[in-house]
């Protein structure tokens, strides 16, 4: 629900200020009628400066908030203009923690402002309703501290941060609401020298004192905000207006720890500078003040996971065996332990995709450990020859310098399923885990019992790792193969709907893959309900259809709940996000993919996009100079792959290396001139070099050829230089093709 931007019972201007407040409209006799192209719907709140009611913009079929200044206000001109500069200011501010300002416009003697309707509720009352958690409390004063940094850079001081003035949306994102308050630097229409604007409680002590102000108003203020997030309670009490300007001045609050023992000492100093009395002793900028918070929050994180798990990770063991081919068993017992250790509630595993960067590596456990931020390193050797197997493995306390465990298992390909539950145990012991009743039946729960099952399971892997198409054929045979085998071997199944969801995501948007994906990966949960790569990968077929986009948020946040690390369920939501207007969110979200496995291009290519569309130009130059090397290096081990030479060639354009570009661009389209996504990211990079003529054919052959995503295309920054061409536009009707 939205609610108001005005706080009734807190803000100063109260009826008392302006008399009995004489609303533009009877709101009873408002619903359902229509001012201009608007709707009327419903009643959201009114103020002193103002009357909220939720609309239905019947041009662009919208729900939108209007606010209406009272009459008496309306008849002032100064109090008019004042109400036209807060539109202004607002409008001229584009951030995603800030609420967005559509229009203003005048109707006989009426007039209002037109503005993002929000789906959520205000911060206030998620305060009063409880004790907020101490991560979320620092997350949320970091998205404030954004969105003032992006005011402030502009000359606009708020003036009236506080919680009733801070809306958090459905998906937990913060919004800066009204800045009726706001001061816009050097414009002589704002309230004069000498008077108070702003909510009491909140207000720093140079504007209690009715003395100029700057950003660092507005610093002090979220300090307050912060402070009742974490404790619950106002660093100052009084009762009436008067009493709280005193306390301002002259008292000196608490420390939030004297309030609330977990609330680590970095955080009281970071509160506390905010509600320096003089201004020059606060944080001197809201970047400042956020980047306070960031490091805060990453030394809280840090903290719980030393205290709560001990960190290990698993480097590729060694394959030593007489074929060379045996690398995808050493790869897959290494995947297969990292999975049983990560089932485990007090252990903190890295990933496969970053363990693997450390494969072949000629690096000594100390610098992996440093590098990765763990203490303790499994590593072995496998050596397989025929169905004989030797298998080796040790644990290592990178802090002690000291071998805690080491083994050899010899058997026959029967007995690798013994063998991983041994070294699993084994290494509980050796760290002293005490494990559930639950995580001791999860070590000796066995995928399969198939031994040649598991072997082409281990294969089919190896092959969709390397993400080109036909590997991932070789991979879905080799999955069914391990399903005829076991046909209740839940991670072939959810091996094949990835298979499958990768081919309708990155190779053409075929609706049988789409299909046989979501089949595959429902057989998968059928027989294990809490496989991760299952959820993944229906939240990837789901993805590319605005018709499940609800769906796939469920299962890529499924996935992620299963296993944190599990990037693809990162970018399912980061797509959505993009596709939604979320920017900042999606970028976020790229950034996570990114670091839990760096050869994933497509999310540079997605994050690069990101920034672009939030106007950042600084880190879309960034990411693109990152995405050049990992293409650079993915190119030379995947040559044929057209998509992504064509992506490359995008990437290129943007840092005026076109003839480079043109050469890439026609090296994919020789290598795949029909494929859909191929021709998407053709009418992406003519589009850029303003080849028009052709970026249209080629957006119109990849509809034609199944491209579906009319949504995310909409969003393509790529594609900016063709917005208002016929040719475009009819396809974005969804009638080309």
């Amino acid at each position: 629900m939205f609610f108001s931007w005005l706080s009734v019972t807190n803000s100063l201007h109260s009826e008392s200020t302006y008399g009995p407040i004489i609303l533009p409209f009877e709101s009873t006799d408002m619903l359902g009628k229509q001012i201009l192209h608007y709707e009327i719907l419903e009643k959201l709140g009114e103020g002193g400066m103002g009357i909220v009611y939720k609309a239905m913009d019947t041009r662009l079929s919208r729900h939108v908030a209007i606010k209406f200044l009272p009459r008496q206000i309306a008849s002032v001109s100064e109090e008019r203009d004042r109400f036209k500069i807060e539109a202004r200011a607002a409008a001229a501010l584009s951030h995603p923690n800030i609420s967005t300002i559509h229009a203003i416009e005048e109707v006989d003697d009426e007039v209002f402002i037109v503005m993002e309707f929000i789906d959520g509720a205000e911060l206030k009352q998620k305060v009063d309703s409880g004790s907020m958690a101490l991560g979320q409390a620092l997350d949320f004063a970091k998205e404030i501290a954004d969105g003032l940094h992006a005011a402030h850079e502009k000359g606009i001081v708020h003036r009236d941060i506080k919680s009733a003035n801070i809306m958090v949306t459905e998906s937990g994102m913060v919004k800066i609401m009204d800045f009726g308050l706001a001061k816009v630097k050097g414009s002589g229409l704002v309230t004069s020298k000498g008077t108070t604007l702003g909510t009491a409680a909140y207000m720093s002590p140079e504007q209690t004192q009715g003395h100029d102000v700057d950003h660092r108003a507005d610093i002090w203020s979220l300090g307050v905000v912060l402070y009742e997030m974490l404790t619950g309670e106002l660093p100052f009490k009084a009762g009436y207006e008067a009493a709280w300007a005193y306390a301002i001045v002259n008292e000196h609050p608490l420390s939030p720890s004297d309030l609330d023992r977990k609330i680590p000492v970095s955080v009281d100093s970071i509160v506390m500078k905010a509600l320096e009395k003089e201004s020059d002793l606060r944080w001197q900028s809201a970047h400042d003040f956020r980047e306070a918070l960031v490091q805060a929050r990453r030394e809280m994180e840090t903290t719980e996971q030393t205290v709560k798990k001990k960190a290990i990770v698993v480097v590729p063991f060694n394959n030593i065996s007489p074929d060379a081919d045996s690398d995808y068993f050493s790869d897959g017992l290494t995947e297969e332990l990292i999975m049983n250790l990560s089932r485990l509630q007090d252990m903190r595993v890295v990933s496969r995709t970053t363990s693997m960067q450390y494969k072949g590596t000629s690096k000594d456990v100390r610098t992996i450990g440093r590098e990765l931020g763990v203490r303790y390193i499994v590593e072995g050797s496998v050596r397989k020859f025929q169905d004989k197997l030797r298998i080796t493995a040790q644990l290592i306390d990178v802090q002690n310098d000291s071998q805690l465990w080491a083994e050899s298992f010899k058997g026959t390909i029967e007995d690798v399923f013994d063998i991983q539950e041994q070294v699993s145990k084994q290494i509980v012991d050796a760290l002293m885990l005490k494990l559930t009743p639950t995580e001791k039946v999860v070590l000796e729960k066995r995928s399969t019992t198939d031994a040649e099952a598991f072997d082409c399971n281990l294969r089919a892997r190896d092959f969709l790792y390397r993400l080109t198409k036909n590997n991932i054929h070789y991979a879905i045979q080799l999955f069914k193969r391990a399903i005829g085998l076991d046909p209740r071997y839940a991670d072939a199944h959810a091996g094949l709907g990835e298979a499958y969801a990768q081919l309708y995501a990155f190779h053409a948007r075929q609706v049988e893959w789409r299909d046989l994906a979501v089949e595959s990966s429902l057989k998968a949960l059928m027989y294990d309900s809490n496989s991760s790569e299952a959820y993944a990968a229906l939240g990837t077929a789901y993805l590319y259809d605005k018709e499940t986009h609800e769906e796939a948020v469920m299962a890529g946040k499924k996935a992620i709940e299963l296993d944190p690390d599990n990037f693809i369920g990162y970018w399912v939501l980061g797509r959505i996000y993009h596709s939604t207007d979320r920017f900042e969110e999606a970028a976020d979200l790229f950034n996570k993919v990114i670091t839990l496995n760096p050869d994933f291009y497509t999310a540079y290519m997605d994050l690069r996009m990101a920034y672009e569309k939030l106007g950042d130009m600084a880190r879309t130059e960034e990411t693109l100079n990152r995405a050049l090397e990992v293409f650079d290096r993915y190119l030379a081990q995947h040559p044929d792959d057209a998509r992504a030479r064509m992506i490359h060639a995008q990437n290129l354009v943007q840092v005026d290396r076109t003839d480079d570009a043109r050469e890439e661009a026609a090296k994919a389209m020789d290598l795949n001139p029909t494929d859909p996504l191929v021709l998407y990211n053709a009418a992406c990079f003519y589009s850029r070099i303003m080849e028009v003529e052709k970026a249209v054919a080629a957006l119109n052959g990849a509809v034609s050829g199944g491209f579906q995503d009319l949504e995310w295309m909409k969003n393509d920054p790529d594609l900016e230089n063709i917005r208002q061409e016929p040719g475009y536009l009819e396809v974005a009707a969804g009638r080309g093709g």
